[in-house]
């Protein structure tokens, strides 16, 4: 579809504030944001929908403007239920980059929006629409997927990357399930066929991804259709697509419920955080999100490399998926979950969320997932599971895994202080230590450093170590004198030891 299409739509509202001459730009996506800078989650062509949260004044507009036309997108949509109306200077910045600009009255939400463009960009027959008109007249999910079922006489299901059931017609074995996660995660084209090993003989199945190509698909859904002979006709897959395409938008209307939430709670958190505000303040907040604060908390702790936005709606995903009441907010550049309920159901998490990780780790490419789990605490000690949940994802940071996952139980350990240090203290210490033995190894293309590691990992044992090593016990101490020399250290005291140990934990 047009922009044009958009603004001559009289359902919408919409008002054109810059960009006239851009009307005939294509939409093709939708993308709602409050970042300043979502140019990494652009591909190009996306309407953007941001309810200009991160507005302060004309250099935030600056900002936000050049990054969308870097990214090239079709237009900007301005939401004024925060501001009223939109700023003059976010709109002279959108007309200087050529980003067109339009303003939706603050009667008409976005998930309105996300559906007129859904619709132009999922065209199908009149006849193979009845899903989608169905959710347009308010059906949920559990009857969407019956009338599916029916048309397609054969059980379906909806599933999160996260590992989520979310809805379903008949019985998924927990073991199919799992699987079915890992071949969506690592599939290549979709949607696709697949007979995952662990279900049962014979047994195949068709998995449709829902929502857009341009999310990252450890946070999408997607259909599982069962037996994919079925679905050889043309007919049959229309029936899929136009699960999708429903589904993609009863999601949408889900995801404006919980990101409402997260905004009441993400302002009362920063001030818990600062000191502001106290944990019986935040624990009210909570309450009015709908979670049942007179039960034990628990924290969880979310980064995926950095990227806000995505491991706030991944953390969602994962959160529901555990089936233990909670809310999600921003935090830090990752994102941070309270969990709510009795203390058998919170002590349970620690096996869903290891579960998880090890599904989302078939699907994070390039990616790191680090998670941090506090311990259970009442709500007067939130603050303090919040801080353990931090210093227990940055413990996770330290493991090889690439979905690392620490428990504060952990948090006794030397990787404590270190997981607890600046950045900076940590580069310094690393290159006081190690710097020398580096440096002689980059130049003679030798391996002490490994030498040493392999020597402190054996707690100084010269046989074992020369075991491993593969070599004789003379060529090592050879070795490890050549270390002390050009570090003037001496490996036989045991402060020395400690040093080099800790040293060698921030050197990957």
């Amino acid at each position: 579809m047009l922009l044009r299409d958009l603004l001559d739509d009289p359902g919408l509202g919409l008002t054109l504030l810059a960009g006239r001459e851009q009307m005939d730009r294509p939409v093709r996506g939708i993308y709602i944001t409050d970042l300043i800078d979502p140019r990494r989650y652009l591909h190009g062509g996306e309407l953007v929908l941001s309810g200009l949260v991160w507005h302060t004044g004309p250099a935030d507009s600056e900002r936000f403007a050049a990054a969308l036309a870097d990214a090239g997108v079709a237009a900007l949509v301005a939401g004024t239920a925060r501001l009223g109306s939109a700023p003059p200077d976010l709109v002279e910045a959108c007309a200087r980059h050529r980003v067109p600009m339009l303003e939706v009255p603050v009667s008409v939400s976005f998930n309105t929006l996300s559906e007129r463009v859904w619709r132009a960009g999922n065209p199908m027959s009149p006849s193979r629409r009845e899903l989608v008109d169905a959710v347009a007249a308010g059906a949920d999910l559990e009857q969407v997927l019956a009338m599916a079922a029916t048309e397609l006489g054969t059980d379906c299901w909806v599933l999160s990357a996260a590992g989520a059931v979310v809805g379903g017609r008949g019985e998924l074995p927990e073991k199919s399930r799992s699987a079915l996660v890992r071949e969506f995660l690592a599939s290549g084209a979709l949607p696709g066929t697949v007979r995952p090993a662990a279900g049962a003989s014979g047994t195949s199945f068709v998995l449709w991804p829902i929502g857009s190509d341009a999310e990252s698909r450890l946070a999408r859904w997607f259909a599982v259709l069962l037996d994919a002979q079925q679905y050889r006709s043309t007919d049959r897959e229309a029936v899929a697509a136009d699960l999708a395409t429903a589904v993609a938008l009863l999601r949408s209307r889900k995801q404006e419920g919980r990101q409402a939430a997260s905004r009441s709670v993400q302002a009362a958190l920063h001030r818990l955080l600062e000191g502001s505000a106290s944990s019986s303040e935040f624990a009210a907040r909570l309450d009015a999100a709908g979670l049942p604060v007179g039960e034990p908390l628990r924290v969880v702790a979310l980064d995926v490399d950095g990227y806000g936005e995505l491991a706030t709606t991944l953390l969602r995903e994962i959160a529901a998926a555990t089936g233990v009441a909670s809310v999600t907010a921003p935090l830090d550049h990752g994102a941070l979950a309270v969990f709510a309920g009795d203390r058998c159901g919170l002590a349970g998490l620690d096996r869903s969320l290891h579960r998880t990780m090890e599904d989302l780790e078939y699907g994070t490419g390039e990616l790191r997932l680090t998670m941090g789990v506090s311990d259970i605490s009442e709500a007067v000690g939130l603050r303090g599971a919040i801080e353990e949940a931090r210093h227990a994802r940055n413990l996770a940071a330290h493991r090889s895994s690439r979905c690392g996952i620490a428990a504060a139980a952990e948090l006794a350990t030397h990787q404590v202080l270190l997981a607890s240090a600046t950045d900076d203290l940590r580069r310094s210490y690393r290159q006081r230590v190690l710097s020398r033995l580096l440096a002689y190894d980059e130049t003679h293309h030798s391996d002490l450093v490994l030498t040493l590691r392999t020597f402190l990992e054996c707690s100084g044992s010269w046989s074992r170590c020369a075991k491993r090593l593969h070599v004789h016990v003379n060529t090592l101490r050879y070795r490890i004198r050549r270390v002390e020399e050009i570090t003037g250290r001496d490996l036989g005291d045991f402060t020395t030891r400690v040093d080099f140990y800790l040293a060698l934990q921030l050197h990957t």
